[in-house]
């Protein structure tokens, strides 16, 4: 309770003084999320809301399975801070609910709470070295001891990209951890393309497709959305 209340103030105050607000929606063809899908073969809408000031940037993140999957529902909040032009921090705090009778959000104990804390490391790339790489551990809920690695690069006109996991170690009772592995694994390896379309002569539409592996798992995804 006191970690909740702490953060919702936390928000009220940055707020007040933020410099930049932006919200918005991207609409998937399917979730998948670091080469695993989530919500069956559902569409899911996905609206975001972000708060800066200065170095600072707080969020909120949803994703909401259109085809009545409520175990596809997901709300993150998240906080960041840019170190240096490339380099950035971030804490993130995922909550799934379970099933359609949910959570109580309120609920923090490991053993059967539905919040997942994530620790992230990221650097952009530069000029020099173009290539954009993430660290991204587990700290703490239902989750801990994961840790995504990704490198990719970018261009003007697409994304490569790889990402694995190790730490992935089952908990006790489960045949694979949090990431669908047992241990380690390539996970999510692909190429994504973006692009406005004109619709009128005062708005584009940006849309989005990517070619996602799964090595590990043997799966394979092309998905399809655009933002709003």
């Amino acid at each position: 309770m006191k970690k909740t209340i702490l953060l919702l103030v936390s928000l009220c105050t940055f707020g007040v003084n933020a410099q930049d607000f932006s919200f918005g929606a991207d609409v998937q063809s399917r979730y998948v999320w670091r080469g695993i899908q989530f919500g069956g073969e559902s569409p899911s809408l996905q609206p975001g809301v972000e708060m800066t000031a200065g170095n600072f940037a707080v969020g909120a993140w949803g994703a909401y399975s259109l085809g009545g999957d409520n175990a596809a529902q997901e709300l993150d909040f998240y906080v960041s801070y840019a170190l240096t032009d490339a380099i950035s921090v971030s804490v993130t705090d995922y909550y799934f609910p379970e099933g359609g009778s949910g959570h109580d959000y309120l609920e923090l104990d490991s053993e059967t709470t539905g919040h997942i804390y994530e620790a992230t490391l990221s650097f952009a790339g530069t000029d020099a070295f173009p290539v954009a790489l993430t660290v991204a551990s587990n700290v703490g809920g239902a989750s801990t001891g994961s840790t995504y690695l990704e490198a990719s690069y970018d261009t003007d006109n697409f994304t490569l990209f790889a990402g694995g996991v190790v730490g992935d170690d089952p908990a006790e009772g489960d045949d694979k951890g949090y990431y669908g592995t047992d241990g380690s694994g390539l996970i999510n390896v692909g190429i994504s393309m973006s692009k406005d379309i004109a619709l009128s002569s005062s708005f584009s539409l940006p849309v989005n497709t990517s070619l996602v592996l799964n090595p590990d798992a043997g799966n394979v995804f092309l998905t399809f959305g655009f933002t709003l």
